[in-house]
Formats: structure tokens, sequence, C-alpha cells
């Protein structure tokens, strides 16, 4: 039985609108003002950048890498806020959410981007799940566990019990890092190919597809 279901939030229930790769640019830019080579960093997605930029200027000068870690937040900070301005839920996703939790299956959000942004797009986000936590609600974020793991504490629900879905490789990777199975849904910018390859279980045109999909495998044998 499918108790929980789990769902990422930008580009999953919602428009995804900030582009990662000119934010990545700008942060790869600033890092290289603090005198760190760019191009050993060029590979992690933006929060690790700013983490491990942290962790190499911590090393000779605290204040240095705190002031670097600072203004490196505010940037993307301010990114992502401008880009929730401009970002709405997608069509059939809170009808989705509502039907879930009526059917006695509880709904966690999870997302890498900053609490403000999503309320931006989505002010009662509260209303629509049993826990929602964003960075700013845990110390590592996923694809570490970590994040997964003190949501679904807090639904009261295990790994195997839950669902994992998202736009994102990402989203896959730590679900079955932990044994979850795990949904793909093609409102991103992934192909159906490619999540096939990070090995989804199930591959969705778009989360409000979800119901008959949590119906479908709840009456399974």
């Amino acid at each position: 039985m499918i108790k929980a279901v789990i769902l990422d939030f930008d580009g999953t229930l919602a428009e995804l609108n900030i582009d990662f790769s000119a934010m990545k640019e700008k942060i790869l830019n600033l890092i290289e003002e603090y005198g760190i080579v760019r191009e050993s960093l060029r590979e992690k997605y933006v929060l690790e950048i700013i983490d491990e930029g942290s962790s190499i200027l911590l090393k000779s000068e605290r204040p240095l890498a705190e002031h670097f870690r600072e203004k490196a937040q505010k940037m993307l900070r301010e990114k992502e806020l401008e880009a929730a301005s401009e970002s709405r839920l997608l069509p059939g996703v809170e009808s989705m959410l509502r039907s879930l939790r009526t059917a006695g299956v509880k709904v966690g959000i999870i997302t890498r981007n900053c609490d403000g942004a999503v309320r931006r797009m989505c002010a009662h986000i509260e209303s629509l799940c049993d826990t929602f936590l964003s960075r700013d609600s845990v110390e590592r974020v996923k694809p570490d566990p970590h994040h997964l793991a003190t949501l679904l504490n807090r639904l009261g629900v295990t790994f195997e019990d839950a669902i994992m879905v998202g736009d994102h490789p990402m989203d896959i990777l730590v679900g079955k890092r932990v044994g979850m199975r795990t949904v793909g849904v093609l409102t991103g910018r992934t192909t159906r190919d490619q999540f096939l390859e990070t090995g989804a279980d199930y591959v969705l045109e778009s989360a409000s597809q979800l119901t008959e999909l949590i119906e479908r495998l709840n009456w399974e044998p």
C-alpha cells in the first residue's frame, strides 16, 4: 500500500521558471572573485557549489567564508523570488493533492527552493499537504536522504510505504537511494528516456495523473 506521496515542488507542482544554468554561472563568477578555481566546481549543483566554496574558504579564513556564503545565498534567493513572481501551480495539481488526502494518502512536499519563493507561488501551501519542507527547514537537502527522512518521520510513514515524485533525475536518485518507488513527471526539463535511464518506476505526463496511479497501485494484489 502507498500510504504517502512525496512530491518535489518546482517543475512538479509548479511552473519551473528559474534559469539554473544562468544562476550557476553567476555563482561560479562570484566564487572566482574569492580566488577559487571555478572549473573544479562546475559539475556540482548551485547549492553544493556554495557549500563547497564555503568549506574551501573556511580552511583559511572564517570571515571570508561567511561573507561568500552570505553573498551567494542572497544572490540565489533574489533569483528564486524573482522567478516565483512569474510562476504558478500547474493545472490539476490542487485537485490531485486534495483527492489524495481525501483518500487517506498522506502528502509531503519537499524542495531545494527557499521557503519565501514557494510561498510567493502558493501562499496556502500548508493547506495542500500534511508536511512541507523547503531547504530552510533542514540541515541537508536532497539528494541527501536526510531531507526525505525528516519529512517521512514527520508524516509517520516508512520509506517502503511512500512514493517519490519529481521532474528531475535527482528526485528519482534520492528516492532509489532509500528504497522508495519513484515517479518521474514530464512537466520539467527531463525526458521520458532520461527518467527510465535513471531508474524511475513510473513516468507520467504530469503530477495531476497521480491519483489514478496511486489508486491502481493500492488495488493491485
